[in-house]
């Protein structure tokens, strides 16, 4: 028998009729989550067989009933519970890693499937859909007022982060939003480390010269160190693909007639090339967008260089897997993976 006062009973997860009480450590102290046979073994074939084995008198008992030790996470495995007990509820991105993995551990077949769904629709797949992403943190980061406390100065606690969605995309095989995150991350400058910047008394920043680095307000940040040797080197091949392609962008022949070293139209060839880390999605985009008169002598220049920018952000959106190094991802329509999570929410419900 387990001594009751060595665990925390969770406040929620700690049901008076529950069956089986699953005990975890997170922290240095053990939790006991007090849950049903019957609602576990519904969801997973894993947690079904561990419930038919027979009981004998050797068997460790909590609260009076079964009790059994978790290899897993306390945080994990609580995440796990609250998903299965409460599956109308929306979860946090940061929740899908314990989650995604524990359900893929245990064979919760149908929550997996939820959250893969949810994981790939949170990431742009197309350029539209990117393109809607930055608008809407365009507009969060023009709302953050200087005068707010620090931590609402985070504004990428409101943004995917790329860095950790590589990470879970790798482990939990959904190649599908690599591209994308990938982009993301090559976006935001290295030494702007997510953790880092959030520390009690974050250390200075300074570059590979030794200058010294100000964080800015609504500047971007991303967990570097969950980056694997083999995902800097896909950003490594990346960045250099893309200024590459920025260099022979550039390089194209479009004479202006103004025949100026001050045309405009080669001021906006130039803005692709202007320092790193560079969003050049973002940059062709603007060029594409901007407009002049008709009367300027750059006016017929400027009309096809937006054309062109245009073109060339499509072409570029559509080799990022290509220029990251990434596997080709296969749609595998026999996967059981659906994309529709109103679909797979409902079977998840319904049980």
């Amino acid at each position: 028998m387990v001594l009751e006062d060595e665990f925390v009973r969770h406040k929620d997860l700690y049901y008076a009729d529950g069956s089986v009480v699953l005990l975890a450590a997170h922290a240095g102290k053990t939790h006991a989550f007090r849950v049903h046979k019957s609602v576990l073994a519904s969801h997973s074939k894993v947690f079904a067989d561990m419930f038919v084995l027979p009981s004998t008198a050797e068997n460790e008992t909590y609260d009076g009933i079964d009790s059994v030790q978790m290899p897993d996470d306390a945080k994990d495995l609580e995440d796990l519970l609250r998903a299965l007990y409460y599956p109308g509820n929306p979860l946090a991105a940061t929740k899908y890693k314990g989650i995604l993995l524990l359900s893929q551990k245990y064979f919760v077949r149908v929550l997996q499937k939820l959250l893969r769904a949810r994981f790939r629709a949170d990431w742009p797949s197309t350029l539209p859909e990117w393109d809607r992403l930055m608008e809407h943190y365009a507009s969060l980061s023009a709302s953050i007022i200087p005068q707010h406390d620090a931590a609402s100065q985070f504004i990428d606690n409101r943004m995917l982060e790329p860095a950790s969605a590589i990470r879970l995309a790798r482990e939990a095989n959904i190649p599908e939003i690599l591209p994308a995150a990938f982009y993301m991350l090559s976006t935001i400058s290295p030494f702007m480390d997510f953790d880092t910047l959030r520390s009690p008394n974050p250390p200075p920043l300074t570059d590979s010269q030794g200058n010294v680095l100000l964080w800015q307000p609504g500047e971007r940040s991303a967990r570097w160190g969950l980056l694997t040797p083999d995902d800097w080197l896909c950003l490594a091949r990346g960045r250099h693909c893309m200024t590459d392609f920025a260099q022979t962008f550039e390089a194209q022949e479009s004479q202006c007639m103004c025949d100026s070293q001050n045309c405009i139209q080669l001021d906006n060839k130039r803005k692709l090339l202007k320092g790193p880390p560079q969003d050049f999605l973002r940059v062709l985009k603007e060029i594409g967008s901007q407009k002049t008169l008709q009367q300027y002598p750059c006016y017929n220049s400027l009309q096809a260089l937006a054309s062109r920018s245009l073109e060339t952000r499509s072409v570029l959106w559509e080799n990022l897997g290509y220029y990251f190094g990434l596997p080709e991802v296969v749609d595998d329509q026999n996967d059981g993976d659906s994309d529709d999570i109103a679909l797979v929410e409902s079977e998840f419900i319904d049980g």
